[in-house]
C-alpha cells in the first residue's frame, strides 16, 4: 500500500539541513498519526483519504526542498486542515456513500488548488 512505500530512512547533509527524504518520512508521519483526519470515516473512505493524503505530503515535501522547515510545516497544517474538513464532511454522509462523498470533495479540493494555481492566488 502507498503508505508503508513513503517511509524511507532520511539523511542529514553536510550543512545539517533535512533531505527530501527525511522531509518525506516526516510529512507522512504527520499525516498517519493524526487520527482526527479519518475519525468519522469508514475504512475504506478513510484509506482514499489517506492514500490522497499521503501523496500530496510527499509532494509537498519535495517541493518544500531548500525551505526552512517552518513553511514545510505550515504547508503541511494546510494539508491537514484541509483533509480534516474532507474527513468531517464526508463523515456527514451515509457510511455505503462516504467513498464517493470522500472522491467528490477531493476532486472539489484540487479543482480549487488548481485554480488558485492559475491565478497566482
Amino acid at each position: 500500500m502507498r503508505r508503508m512505500a513513503l517511509y524511507f530512512v532520511g539523511e542529514i547533509n553536510e550543512r545539517g539541513a533535512m533531505t527530501c527524504l527525511e522531509n518525506r518520512h516526516r510529512a507522512a508521519e504527520r499525516i498517519l498519526e493524526d487520527e482526527a483526519l479519518t475519525v468519522d470515516l469508514t475504512d475504506g473512505a478513510a484509506a482514499l483519504l489517506l492514500d490522497w493524503g499521503l501523496a500530496r505530503a510527499e509532494a509537498t515535501a519535495q517541493q518544500a526542498e531548500g525551505a526552512s522547515q517552518r513553511e514545510l510545516d505550515a504547508r503541511l497544517a494546510a494539508l491537514r486542515r484541509t483533509m480534516k474538513r474532507v474527513g468531517r464532511r464526508a463523515g456527514e454522509a451515509m457510511p455505503e456513500a462516504q467513498v464517493e462523498r470522500v472522491r467528490a470533495l477531493l476532486a472539489e479540493v484540487e479543482m480549487e488548488q488548481n485554480m488558485e494555481a492559475e491565478h497566482g492566488a
